[in-house]
């Protein structure tokens, strides 16, 4: 997708946020763009593209994971951007359920608050060795801070 469309469709989704509760008016915020300067087919682009995604029905999807809420002792052992990061990983089907388990079970039992340093290590040595180079690299750049590239 050409910078100029997401920019378009941020553009547009603004303008239907401020619309909420009345009809929106597609002509009229294509002419503000079009007098704004932006081209003609990059505009249909956006709307194709927003319209589209808006009229797919949302279906249920079963293979997300049930997110568990950690209890009182879990929750003071682990600090916040070990779980957040935790969860960002299972969310996206990098770790399983019981891994992440396993993770909090050794996370509980050592001493003192598991930090990113902990969940490093945990990551390398216990979960990383069970997977491919692949999975390795993802896993690691999420630990990092970035989203990752999945094929």
């Amino acid at each position: 997708m050409k910078i100029s469309v997401a920019k378009l469709v941020d553009v547009i989704l603004e303008k239907m946020d401020a619309a909420s509760e009345k009809p929106f008016p597609e002509k009229s915020v294509r002419s503000h763009l079009i007098k704004q300067g932006y081209n003609r087919r990059d505009i249909d682009s956006a709307f194709t593209l927003i319209n589209s995604h808006l009229s797919e029905k949302t279906l249920l999807n079963e293979s997300q994971p049930a997110l568990r809420q950690l209890a009182f002792f879990e929750s003071t052992k682990v600090q916040r951007d070990v779980q957040h990061t935790i969860m960002r990983l299972e969310l996206l089907g990098l770790l399983e359920p019981y891994e992440r388990e396993m993770l909090l079970e050794r996370f509980i039992h050592s001493e003192g608050q598991a930090d990113m340093e902990a969940l490093y290590f945990a990551l390398s040595y216990i979960i990383g060795t069970t997977r491919n180079a692949e999975s390795q690299q993802a896993i690691l750049s999420i630990f990092e801070g970035y989203s990752p590239t999945m094929h």
